[in-house]
């Protein structure tokens, strides 16, 4: 008997995970399906679409951990005869019917090709230019070839699709590489898509959605400025203060500032931001190596181990629950860049003021 309840609450969890992660049923059913010894065209197309499926679902869930709702449709391919690609959303999944090709790359391509412009920020494309959204997708479909792993595909995206489109459009591989360099220090996601989410989510199906495609691309270009910002530059502006997008930056990485003021200027320049009517404050940190003693049962210390830490960040954290004017809705940790290139872990806050908290 109780070796029957072990294997129902087995059973459980394994439904419960594969709930939580339908990516990965489509990874299993992938899996099973490649390495049976038998081939059929059938089971060919279902390597391919099991294959694509959860390849692109995982890179989405991925996506969505670092900024909630960017991609909220998973993807289903339906292979038939057909000459032209056509989409369209069922049950949270964007439905790709195509014609399966002998080339597995072109089939790979024009999967990726249709998905991200249907799944991609659906209520917030029309606030974007046409040229910077199309640039998000490109770079998106870059990002999902190089996470699954499709060496071949992606080769072959490079050279049929973005280098031909860079003939005709020269402004579309530097609008990539400034969204590769937002990328790189955790920007592209958590803070530029993430506040166009936001306001499609405010303006979707209204008359106003068209109204900002010039406030967007500033706010690209207020990024990017960031993004090419060395240690210590205080001239690009930290507040963007838009019709609708209005967010403060804060770096918490400024020696100088923490050894003569303290966490104290930092939250003087959160009160500040919240007196010029920013809307939301994104406080980030790199994290610090501390050397942490460790002791002996008798008291004595017996060795030193270096540690990541976030000291200052935890006690701006701290000191802003006594604050009003502002409440704590997200805070994550992640791997990044810094402006020099150098790997290093990072940790942000995000901040919403509150609009009748008192200072």
């Amino acid at each position: 008997m109780s070796i029957l309840i072990v294997i129902i609450f087995i059973l459980l969890g394994i439904i419960v995970y594969f709930l939580k992660n339908p990516e990965k049923v489509d990874k299993w059913s992938y899996l099973i399906n490649k390495f049976l010894l038998w081939r059929t065209e059938r089971r060919e197309k279902k390597i391919i679409s099991k294959g694509l499926d959860y390849r692109i679902s995982s890179v989405a869930k991925k996506i969505n951990n670092e900024a909630n709702g960017i991609i909220p449709f998973g993807v289903r391919i339906h292979w038939k005869n057909v000459e032209e690609i056509s989409t369209f959303v069922q049950k949270n999944n964007v439905i790709i019917v195509l014609k399966k090709e002998d080339n597995s790359d072109k089939n790979i391509i024009d999967a990726c090709m249709a998905f991200v412009p249907q799944a991609v920020l659906p209520k917030a494309r029309n606030v974007i230019r046409n040229d910077l959204i199309n640039s998000i997708d490109y770079y998106l479909i870059k990002k999902i070839l190089m996470s699954g792993n499709y060496d071949s595909a992606y080769n072959f995206f490079v050279k049929n699709v973005l280098d031909k489109n860079h003939l005709v459009d020269r402004q579309l591989k530097t609008t990539m590489n400034d969204l590769s360099n937002l990328d790189s220090i955790g920007f592209f996601t958590r803070v530029l898509l993430e506040e166009y989410r936001k306001l499609g989510n405010l303006t979707y199906g209204t008359s106003e959605e068209y109204r900002y495609k010039s406030e967007t691309y500033d706010f690209f270009r207020f990024l990017k400025n960031l993004s090419q910002r060395s240690p210590g530059d205080d001239k690009p502006p930290l507040i963007f203060n838009g019709k609708r997008i209005k967010i403060a930056i804060i770096f918490v990485a400024k020696k100088a500032t923490l050894m003569s003021w303290g966490v104290d200027a930092h939250l003087n320049r959160i009160k500040e931001d919240c007196r010029l009517g920013v809307q939301r404050i994104f406080v980030f940190s790199y994290a610090q190596s501390i050397n942490e003693v460790i002791k002996s049962e008798e008291g004595y210390a017996i060795s030193v181990k270096k540690r990541k830490s976030f000291i200052p960040l935890s006690q701006i954290e701290r000191r802003c629950k006594d604050l009003n004017c502002i409440r704590l809705v997200k805070k994550q940790m992640y791997k990044t860049f810094d402006t020099t290139g150098r790997k290093r872990t990072a940790k942000f806050l995000l901040y919403e003021v509150i609009p009748t908290g008192d200072l």
